[in-house]
């Protein structure tokens, strides 16, 4: 065991997009356990848009605590148990819990749950079969109502939410157009991914390139990104359709609505003519469905007909420079940060 625990903290809270200097890794003592608790040691970090949102306290309000200054970036991790004076977990078990960005953490037991290595390597219990994956799968299942043949338009297609969104979609019968940041991206989710149509949202003719991609419109947006990118597909909705409003992480970095006019008129105008549906996803209404989700997810994945692709940064000391890459688009998969020590898969 390290005689210090390391913590990636804020040393001062980000305005626009983050830089490496408002993040400062410190050391403290590792935490006693407490009757109840396990003492965990991280394996993997997970690196998603929600954690810009914990560290930003405009946009916090109404979904979760600012992070304290000096605190540690909260987020679930892949974790191994150190020490536990919890009956359900022993030393060496492999669990998934908020641990945050440090080293060490104790949690009270009934806050993890234990990870099946069996399933997938344990990073992808971050990805396809954490969290995203699990948004991804009440999305799709729950709450798109999609049929086959039907146009599903997946923003940050390549993120862990929106590459298991798109694959269920396909998977579904339904016509898929995702969008990403580069060629090279669009390239994976048409040839790996089985993707219909990948779309390139830092081209200058994006816009247009989404109504040539839809021609026959929308029947549902899986929204992940906000900005531009949801206007374009807002503008090409059909009627009856459904958008799903998972992520906005375009919007993240801002601190106030942006400038201009008022789009509010617009978009009721278009609900109200469309006859359209707009559903918030919020993962935590559905912990229930994680069993079946397991199952049924795992199950595509191990007959290789849902695929991953993940985006690993080394060292905690570099989960900040993770995040802005993945905020800016520079990741290639789902981002998580690998403990220099972690077991190899």
């Amino acid at each position: 065991m390290n005689a210090v625990n390391r913590q990636m903290t804020l040393r001062r809270y980000p305005e626009g997009m983050p830089r490496e200097s408002d993040f400062e890794v410190v050391t403290s003592e590792i935490p006693d356990v407490g009757e109840g608790e396990v003492l965990c040691r991280a394996q993997y970090l997970t690196v998603d848009p929600y954690i810009r949102v914990h560290v930003s306290p405009s946009m916090s309000v109404g979904y979760a605590p600012t992070t304290p200054l000096g605190a540690p970036i909260p987020g679930e991790a892949i974790l191994q148990v150190v020490q536990s004076r919890h009956p359900g977990f022993k030393d060496g078990d492999f669990v998934a819990g908020f641990g945050g960005w440090q080293d060490y953490c104790a949690l009270p037991g009934d806050s993890l749950r234990k990870v099946d290595r069996g399933l997938a390597p344990l990073s992808a219990h971050l990805g396809s079969l954490g969290m995203p994956g699990l948004t991804a799968y009440v999305g799709m299942t729950k709450l798109a109502e999609a049929q086959a043949g039907q146009t599903v338009f997946v923003s940050a297609a390549l993120g862990g939410v929106g590459a298991v969104a798109g694959q269920l979609a396909r998977i579904k019968g339904c016509r898929v157009v995702g969008v990403t940041s580069s060629a090279e991206k669009c390239r994976y989710a048409v040839e790996e991914l089985g993707y219909d149509a990948c779309l390139d949202r830092t081209r200058p003719d994006f816009a247009a390139s989404v109504a040539a991609a839809c021609p026959e419109g929308i029947d549902v947006n899986f929204e992940n990104a906000g900005g531009e990118v949801f206007w374009a597909a807002f503008n090409n909705m059909k009627p009856y359709g459904r958008v799903l409003i998972c992520g906005l992480v375009a919007d993240y970095n801002d601190g106030a609505p942006p400038p201009g006019p008022d789009q509010a008129p617009h978009l009721l105008r278009m609900i109200a003519l469309k006859r359209l549906v707009l559903k918030g996803v919020m993962v935590a209404d559905y912990w229930d469905l994680r069993p079946r989700f397991l199952e049924e997810v795992s199950g595509l994945i191990r007959d290789g007909r849902l695929k991953s692709k993940e985006y690993v940064v080394q060292g905690i000391e570099n989960a900040g420079r993770a995040m802005i890459d993945m905020l800016s688009g520079r990741n290639f998969g789902k981002t998580v940060v690998r403990i220099a020590d972690a077991p190899v898969d």
